[in-house]
């Protein structure tokens, strides 16, 4: 399982207004599917006594995966904590945790990747959390913007393009639904993720597809568990 498996569930950056109410809480069931491993799991999002909290935790015979973000929202900004990633069995060797200072304005990653990074002046969003963004950015309307993702295996950010690329009909549950298009690019890289994001669930993810040259990963919408 290689790394890149592993940290598929990457995305977004942007200042946000009112996050709480413009994404509620939802629990859902996706599967991800790769040319190394097929796994169902829930992915949640919830506010906690400190703050918010993303999660995915997802298995199989073979394996078990756990990610756990946890932020909060101050001044209509989403300002990262903390990042957990936890794979089993243990010899996958996979664990890694980032812990967000702001009295040091740096980021630092324990675990498989070792690494000290400065926050600098921008913004920087987990590979969890900036879903939030995402899906709140689309949702205001937005066609294009950048985003800021921390760079999990050598430390700081890359930045991401995000464009709206035109809407389409899913099919969910039998039923059809209103889906935005958006491509997420990088400039010199020939990675293409494309995301369906449907109107009617508060723009939840359908179906995430990431394209390169060496593979293609798919994340898509199971059931939605609840929502609101």
């Amino acid at each position: 399982m290689k790394y890149k498996v592993i940290n598929f569930l990457l995305i977004i950056f942007l200042s946000i207004n009112v996050v709480s109410s413009e994404i509620p809480p939802y629990s859902a069931k996706y599967n991800f599917e790769s040319e190394e491993i097929s796994i169902s799991g829930i992915r949640e999002f919830y506010k906690t006594e400190n703050g918010f909290e993303m999660r995915f935790k997802a298995s199989n015979l073979f394996a078990s995966l756990f990610f756990l973000s946890k932020f909060e929202i101050k001044n209509s900004e989403v300002i990262s904590d903390s990042y957990e990633i936890k794979i089993r069995p243990k010899f996958l060797d996979r664990d890694q945790y980032l812990n967000f200072d702001y009295e040091t304005m740096e980021v630092r990653s324990e675990g498989i990747n070792k690494w000290v990074a400065s926050l600098k002046n921008d913004l920087v969003y987990d590979p969890l959390n900036v879903q939030i963004m995402i899906r709140t950015n689309v949702k205001h309307g937005l066609k294009n913007f950048k985003i800021n993702i921390v760079d999990m295996e050598e430390g700081g950010s890359k930045s991401y393009e995000f464009n709206v690329v035109g809407l389409e009909e899913c099919i969910f549950n039998e039923e059809t639904i209103k889906c935005v298009i958006l491509e997420r690019s990088r400039l010199n890289s020939d990675r293409k993720v494309t995301y369906y994001l449907a109107e009617e669930l508060e723009y939840m993810f359908i179906k995430i597809i990431d394209t390169s040259p060496e593979r293609t990963n798919t994340l898509k919408l199971l059931e939605v568990l609840s929502l609101g």
